[in-house]
């Protein structure tokens, strides 16, 4: 054997918790295709037993449930035997573990990473939270070596009512937990399972300073385990019951995604993998309260659909009353002819007759002389020449090649949830701001006070910001810092006041006359799907699309009147993969109707797959270094003709800034002193593995 593979102390200590004394339990170690086994009430007589045994390169496991006593007389008996008969689902009386394991996805063969460890802890911490507020016990926590294990106790004959129970706690729990980076076990309900031995290693793969191979061990305990009674475990089996489908006559059609976007729902992230998609509301829409991750909705690969949030005060809450709180007669018969036609309707782009009456704007009278209504080259040579104003962003690599954002024009932004769309206009009003130009925001997606911390702290810069103390990889702007960016700001940036609410034929009416009023000479409107554009034409024919078109015209003539540039937000249509201009907007007409269109990425999987797609094998790595964050594409931009131009982009996590490089550091105009601080990253908080 080897004394480095297995610690016998923690073997002992784990396995005096996780059995009774003189309970009957089934060692089992795995060498490649060889098998070894030993059955065994003692645990001593165990451990000397390993002596006998070549553990090199071995996974060594434990029975977790109540075995038959008959099975004390195999051949294994207090020995390890190869080839021998081992425990099957028809040798365990009763289930005395439910065992959830919580597994970083990688590929298969080889160790996890650090990095992949504490995303599988974080989300067994909230799995235990959501337990806890079900009146759970507090479980054993355990590192299985390349996961996090969670052990509840139970009691419960060996029964396929029970078994079947059991997979549908599981169930429920991968369905609301897992997302592309840690996925639950799904398989681990059946009575003869075995687990990974506490106080052995996990030899996966080989051992690499990235991927180690790491001795599995019990990390936290309660003084007392207490047993999950049966009709908790029945609550949460029925939780995986909830998914219920859309209405059968439109079920084939539904978009969930749109649907959120309709109905104004935030969304915080989107998850997606193996045919799923999770949506991470930014609140509970049952309970404001209750912030990101707690509320989300989940779409499985066969159409039905979950709502689900976390707190126990909204575990009545299901989808079906999530869509009728928005739909009030979702679930109302309608025949199928009724059906088609509501469809075409809804997703029909057609031309009508627009009575505009919200946007001042009045043309010159025909002249006696028709001719004089054009101009030859020479008149407009002699005419007296516009300057062409352009307002920087700050962001030097961008403004090189765009030019900066022309007075008189209207852009398009978009980009897939969590891609930094936000954070990206904020910095472009700060650099705007610092180079003496008003601005002027509307915020549908957040509150007041929480638009200005994140502006604070962008405005501030890292040597302003300090860490919380109580929220992880939580930064805030040093309160004594920001009346002197209050003051800076002061007279250049105002912000929309929310409670005045987001109808947007309202909002349009004074629009024009504050921007003249403060002399805005940028206008950011984040974002359209928040905006309450249902009734911005008189015209009951007209659908959505012919609203967002209007929408576009509005903003259009207001920009040229204003002699100001104006920024709004597009969400895609989709969600998922790579995303171009035409996934925007209902018709792919909003690109045609503005000056300019960027897309904010995030370089994430999706994004270096699509660019290898559009550009060829490996090219994304060659344009893009490992510590690119995100990238502003350049779609159109209507003065060179530019396209295709991808900008990279660093994101700081302390400042939210997107940064054009990893060692710029910008100090905006309020720091009149220009004071630059000494910066010390705080160390990483210790994890409770290695």
């Amino acid at each position: 054997m080897r004394n480095d593979v297995i610690d016998k102390q923690k073997i002992k200590e784990a396995l005096s918790i996780l059995k009774l004394d003189g309970q009957l339990f089934e060692i089992r170690i795995l060498k490649g295709k060889k098998i070894i086994s030993g059955y065994f009430k003692s645990i001593d007589v165990m451990l000397k037993q390993l002596d006998t045994v070549d553990l090199n390169g071995t996974n060594i496991f434990y029975s977790l449930n109540y075995i038959n006593e008959d099975c004390y007389c195999r051949e294994q008996k207090d020995c390890f035997r190869l080839n021998v008969t081992t425990t099957s689902d028809t040798d365990i009386d009763s289930y005395q573990w439910l065992l959830i394991d919580l597994d970083p996805i990688r590929k298969t063969g080889i160790s996890s990473t650090k990095e992949e460890l504490c995303r599988a802890y974080d989300v067994a911490r909230r799995v235990i939270e959501y337990l806890r507020q079900r009146q759970w016990p507090a479980p054993i926590m355990a590192l299985s070596g390349n996961g996090i294990h969670l052990m509840y106790g139970i009691a419960l004959k060996n029964t396929p009512e029970n078994a079947q129970m059991l997979e549908r706690c599981l169930k429920a729990l991968d369905l609301i937990f897992s997302d592309p980076y840690v996925e639950i076990d799904k398989k681990v309900f059946n009575p003869a399972r075995i687990s990974k031995l506490y106080g052995t290693t996990a030899q996966k793969g080989s051992s690499t300073k990235e991927r180690p191979h790491r001795m599995a061990r019990i990390i936290t305990k309660p003084d007392k385990v207490d047993q999950v009674r049966k009709e908790q475990l029945e609550q949460l089996a029925a939780e995986y019951q909830e998914a219920q489908p859309v209405h059968k006559a439109s079920r084939s059609s539904f978009d969930i995604e749109d649907w959120i976007e309709v109905h104004g729902i935030r969304v915080a992230k989107v998850n997606s993998w193996k045919d799923t998609t999770k949506y991470v509301l930014e609140e509970c829409p049952f309970d404001s309260s209750h912030k990101a991750p707690d509320a989300t909705i989940i779409k499985q690969p066969n159409g039905a659909i979950v709502f689900k949030c976390f707190h126990n005060s909204c575990s009545g809450h299901d989808w079906r009353e999530l869509r009728l709180m928005y739909e009030p007669d979702a679930y109302d018969q309608k025949n199928e002819e009724d059906e088609r036609r509501i469809e075409n309707e809804y997703k029909r782009y057609k031309d009508f007759n627009r009575q505009r009456t919200d946007i001042e704007y009045k043309a010159k009278e025909t002249p006696d002389n028709p001719a004089d209504m054009f101009l030859s080259a020479k008149q407009i040579l002699n005419q007296p020449k516009e300057e062409r104003i352009c307002i920087p962003t700050g962001l030097k690599v961008f403004d090189k090649r765009v030019g900066g954002l022309a007075k008189g024009e209207i852009t398009l932004v978009s980009g897939m949830r969590g891609a930094a769309k936000s954070t990206w206009l904020n910095q472009v009003a700060l650099g705007a701001i610092d180079k003496g130009f008003s601005t002027l925001i509307y915020s549908g997606e957040l509150k007041n006070d929480r638009f200005m911390n994140w502006l604070f702290q962008q405005a501030a810069g890292k040597d302003f910001v300090e860490r919380s103390k109580k929220y992880d990889d939580f930064w805030y702007c040093k309160n004594e810092m920001k009346p002197k960016i209050a003051e800076w700001l002061d007279g250049k940036f105002y912000l929309y006041n929310n409670s005045y609410g987001s109808n947007f034929k309202q909002i349009a009416e004074v629009l024009q006359k504050v921007i003249k009023n403060y002399k805005s000479d940028l206008v950011i409107i984040d974002n359209m799907s928040i905006l309450d554009l249902s009734d911005i034409t008189n015209d009951r024919k007209a659908d959505k699309w012919d609203h967002q078109k209007l929408f576009v015209e509005t903003l259009k003539n207001l920009s040229m009147l204003c002699n100001c540039h104006i920024i709004f937000v597009a969400h895609p249509r989709k969600a998922m993969g790579f995303l171009r201009l035409d996934d925007v907007g209902g018709s792919g007409s909003l690109g045609n109707l503005v000056d300019n269109a960027f897309i904010v990425h995030r370089k994430n999987n999706d994004f270096q797959k699509g660019y290898n797609y559009l550009f060829g094998k490996g090219k994304c790595e060659q344009k893009f270094n490992s510590l690119v964050t995100n990238v502003i594409e350049v779609v159109k931009e209507r003065e060179t003709g530019m396209q295709d131009e991808f900008i990279p982009l660093y994101f700081e996590k302390s400042t939210r800034r997107l940064k054009n490089d990893m060692d710029e550091r910008i100090v905006y105009g309020w720091d009149s002193d220009g004071f630059i601080g000494q910066w010390l990253e705080p160390p990483d908080e210790e994890l409770p593995f290695h």
